[in-house]
């Protein structure tokens, strides 16, 4: 699935990586108790619900060997979860050019594209998939995401809805829905989505990372949002939005300089390969708001 941590998300895919992290320190529950909501618009490179891989997909065509083309298709997927998202389209390349009628083929194609910013060619490959195989859900969710980091919420809620139809345990179409009711107003039914998100897939970081940017930028609820960016770090320690994102709630929080330091020096860190450079134009910017603050202290 996706954003979800690569739209906004949504996300990227949330991975492990070997990368080491900087140990960073825990505040009092009471040091972000309350935070100022923003309208601040959430990096191009975000967490994403992870990547289904199908183990066993059913290629439509007979052109060449099953096992050739699944071959491809699991070596794109696992391109994807690697963050290498070029070569993961290349693959999704011969897939397609392999079996032009296998949906999900398509479908992979188009969240590598969607997860470098390329969203209207990604929108094609998930039309394709959608006219070859109507029921499949990750091609809604996957639209559904797209059509959010391209602006058009009502677009992504139709697509989501119908996902959500189709599979009740779709993440994807929960958080989309979540936000959707979040640009809305309905901040009620915005938590129930998020909540219902992290409790199909609790394992999964970027179901806490969306409910945790919701609690800082609409709720300003400071402390369920550190424990939210907290649990989202603990499971997928190799994404750099997380710890951009956490920052951001201390700065926001006037709390130590030094714990905002220490996540803005690792996103950048991260942010290096594969090279998210939204991500690191925004941590250089908060480094600067983090020095101006440490020296006035001093």
């Amino acid at each position: 699935m996706i954003s979800l941590i690569a739209l906004f998300a949504v996300a990227c895919t949330s991975s492990d990586s070997d990368s080491d992290t900087v140990d960073v320190p825990t505040v009092e529950p009471t040091a972000v108790a309350a935070v100022e909501p923003t309208d601040e618009p959430e990096p191009t490179a975000t967490a994403r619900p992870r990547v289904t891989v199908t183990p066993t997909p059913e290629p439509e065509g007979t052109a060449v060997s099953e096992s050739e083309s699944v071959n491809f298709y699991l070596r794109a997927f696992n391109s994807l979860g690697r963050g290498e998202y070029v070569d993961a389209e290349r693959t999704f390349n011969t897939v397609v050019e392999l079996e032009p009628g296998f949906a999900r083929g398509w479908d992979g194609r188009g969240q590598a594209l969607m997860l470098q910013g390329k969203y209207e060619e990604a929108m094609l490959d998930f039309d394709r998939a959608i006219e070859l195989k109507p029921n499949l859900t990750v091609a809604y969710a996957n639209r559904s995401l797209t059509r959010i980091a391209m602006g058009d919420s009502d677009g992504a809620e139709r697509d989501a809805r119908r996902a959500f139809e189709l599979d009740e345990d779709s993440v994807a179409a929960q958080l989309v829905l979540g936000r959707v009711a979040a640009q809305e107003g309905d901040t009620d039914t915005a938590l129930e989505w998020f909540d219902r998100a992290v409790e199909t897939e609790p394992e999964d970081a970027s179901t806490w990372w969306w409910r945790g940017r919701f609690y800082r930028d609409v709720l300003g609820v400071g402390n369920a949002a550190l424990d939210d960016f907290n649990q989202a770090i603990e499971l997928s320690p190799a994404q750099a939005a997380l710890y951009l994102d956490r920052a951001q709630l201390y700065v926001q929080a006037n709390v130590d300089p030094e714990l905002a330091r220490a996540d803005l020096e690792e996103a950048i860190s991260l942010a290096q390969d594969p090279k998210l450079p939204t991500i690191i134009e925004r941590a250089e910017e908060l480094l600067i708001t983090v020095d101006e603050r440490a020296a006035a202290l001093q």
